[in-house]
Formats: C-alpha cells, structure tokens, sequence
C-alpha cells in the first residue's frame, strides 16, 4: 500500500468535517492519526513478533470514523471505506480494513473478536482520556456557553461514570493500565482546575512552607 497516498486520501476526505457540532473542524481527521498511532503502540506491545498487519492497522485507525454522524457508524464506515480504497488496496487487505472498521464501535465479548479488531477498540477509547479528552471538554463548554464552574461540575458528577464505562470496554489489561494512567492525569488535572476556577492558589500551602525554608 502507498501510505502517503491513503494518509493524503484521509486528509482529503476527513480535515474539512466536523464530526460534532460541539467540536472542531478536523477533529476525526486528527483523532483517526491519533488511533492508527496508538494501535500500532498497541500491537507492539501484545503481538511484538509479528508487525504484518500494521499497515491494516493503520490504515482501519485513519478512516474507522469515516461514516461519523450516519449511524451505526461503524456499519456505513465499513461500507464507504470499500469505495474509498478500492483503488489503493489489495482485496484482501481491503476487507481487513473493512472488518476493523465494522467493528470498532461495538464491544460484544460474545462476538469472539480477534486481537486487531480489539486492538482498534482500545485504541479508540484510549484516545478519549487523557489530555484529548480535556481538549473535548473545552470544547463543547466554549460551545455551548457555559462557564468554567460547569466544565468543573461535569468533572465531579458525570465524567466518573463516563470514564468507568470506557475503562470496562477496555478488552487488554495493557490498555487497562494506559487508560488508568491518562485518568490520573485527568483527575489532578481537575483538582488543580477547581481550586483555581474559585480564585484559589494550588498547592498554597507548600509554596508558603518553602518560602520559610
């Protein structure tokens, strides 16, 4: 495959949309980079011996939300993405690439999914906590005229059972611990962000021991 050829292709096809009215223009472009990347890290990590399928792998993380807004998503994805890259595939990687992104969205365990498919779903999650997911957060509260207080009540009443629920979609024990390290940077994150956000001064006390050191 010519990758420089399908990563322009998903820039051609992804850089100008905006998945969510309450996200950027772009935002599945530069998210779909993100995931390729990750699962690549991924399939490193769980299939160190064997990197022949990176190129699907990639490839399936650039375009699996290429259907957003259409759902199941994931569903139409794996239907365009057949027309998209007829031309730029083997038939057989095709289909891989297709079967990935048909099954990205929906975590079934009685699906008896193989390591790739699972590999694009933690991927994809994981993409979804951590600084990205603080990026997002912004966002949709910038967009929707809301105040710094509400990004900090969403932080403490919602976004726990958001993260658990993604946290127990996690098919690797691996991406477990990936997804717990990008939340507790998260939850600091947002422990520096309410003190702040009432005009407090983080960490005050510290600062006034070291000042009598």
């Amino acid at each position: 495959m010519d990758m420089e050829a399908i990563r322009a292709l998903a820039h051609k096809h992804l850089a100008d949309r905006r998945a969510h009215k309450e996200r950027e223009v772009g935002f599945i472009y530069y998210h779909g980079q993100r995931v390729a990347k990750i699962a690549v890290q991924l399939r490193k990590l769980l299939i160190p011996d064997d990197d022949s399928r990176d190129q699907e792998l990639t490839v399936a993380g650039y375009f699996h939300d290429i259907a957003k807004g259409i759902e199941p998503h994931s569903v139409y994805g794996a239907v365009l993405i057949r027309e998209i890259l007829a031309d730029y595939c083997a038939p057989e990687q095709l289909e891989f690439i297709a079967e990935l992104i048909r099954h990205h969205q929906f975590r079934d365990p009685s699906k008896g999914y193989h390591d790739y498919i699972k590999i694009i779903q933690d991927a994809d999650t994981l993409d979804h906590v951590g600084v990205v997911e603080i990026w997002m957060n912004f966002q949709y509260y910038a967009y929707t005229d809301s105040t710094l207080q509400d990004s900090v009540k969403f932080y403490e009443t919602r976004f726990p059972a958001l993260a658990e629920k993604m946290r127990r979609q996690l098919n690797f024990e691996i991406s477990k611990q990936i997804f717990d390290e990008k939340y507790n940077f998260v939850k600091a994150f947002v422990q520096r962000m309410k003190v702040e956000a009432n005009g407090g001064i983080y960490n005050l006390d510290s600062l006034r021991s070291d000042a009598h050191d």
